[in-house]
């Protein structure tokens, strides 16, 4: 028995061309589920998606999505429509980190940007996405992926922990206007991940002994590590779930 079983389920993974939301994109049609996956770039969501649903045999849809337009996610993810009419899971994984400065060298300008990317554009999401269900009296999952951030601060990552801490407070009062209706609203914390994003780090060996060094598994995480607790919150095994936060993280937010 498939104890996450997610086969025939409509998913859209917001930011799910690169990194980690590629590796949850590619795991869930792996699996069976309808997926829709956004980038900023048309272009780019077309080829991803089209790579992932040549390699796994399954429907794979994509969509060009800036989410810091409000009026694009709500036509994005009102648009999704997976064959069974109504989706069942909303993952998002859009987020920067662009700034690395004290809080009081922080430019008011990147401070809305990242808030603007990792916050208000989850809250979009998932609104919109409950709204949908909602009225079809339809049960579903979101998943939000935060960060470390999510539950322990960092030097001069002030914008970056603001919105990912909130995005955490806000999956668990979501998770409370929501449970009546069966919509559940989970958040995952990861440290850092072997992706694309982290290459430079990575190649950087006084960095990378930092970061191994303070983890207690010593080592980052792989992608699919995070990929497939992402599809767990989004199965019916985890349907008594909701609202908690998990660190996958090494064990780096237990010291």
């Amino acid at each position: 028995m498939n104890i996450a079983n997610v086969q025939g389920k409509g998913v859209l993974v917001v930011g799910g061309s690169r990194g980690i939301g590629r590796a949850i994109a590619e795991r869930f049609a792996e699996l069976g589920a309808e997926v829709g996956l956004t980038a900023r770039d048309a272009s780019r969501a077309s080829e991803v998606a089209s790579s992932v649903a040549e390699t796994h045999g399954q429907p794979v849809s994509g969509y060009a999505l800036d989410v810091t337009d409000r009026d694009q996610i709500r036509e994005v993810v009102q648009g999704f429509e997976p064959g069974s009419g109504v989706p069942d899971v909303l993952i998002y994984n859009a987020g920067i980190s662009p700034v690395y400065a004290s809080a009081e060298k922080v430019d008011e300008g990147d401070w809305d940007a990242i808030i603007a990317t990792n916050l208000t554009g989850a809250f979009l999401a998932a609104q919109t996405f409950a709204r949908r269900l909602i009225p079809e009296n339809k049960p579903g999952s979101i998943v939000f992926i935060g960060s470390i951030n999510s539950v322990v601060g960092d030097p001069r990552l002030v914008a970056y922990t603001a919105s990912k801490a909130g995005l955490a407070g806000m999956a668990k009062t979501m998770a409370l206007d929501w449970a009546r209706h069966g919509i559940r609203v989970n958040t995952i914390a990861p440290g850092y991940v072997t992706t694309d994003l982290t290459s430079g780090l990575q190649q950087n060996e006084g960095l990378r002994r930092s970061i191994t060094d303070r983890t207690p598994l010593n080592r980052m995480a792989k992608p699919a590590e995070i990929a497939d607790l992402v599809v767990f919150l989004a199965s019916d095994s985890s349907s008594f779930i909701t609202g908690a936060v998990y660190p996958v993280d090494g064990g780096w937010t237990t010291g």
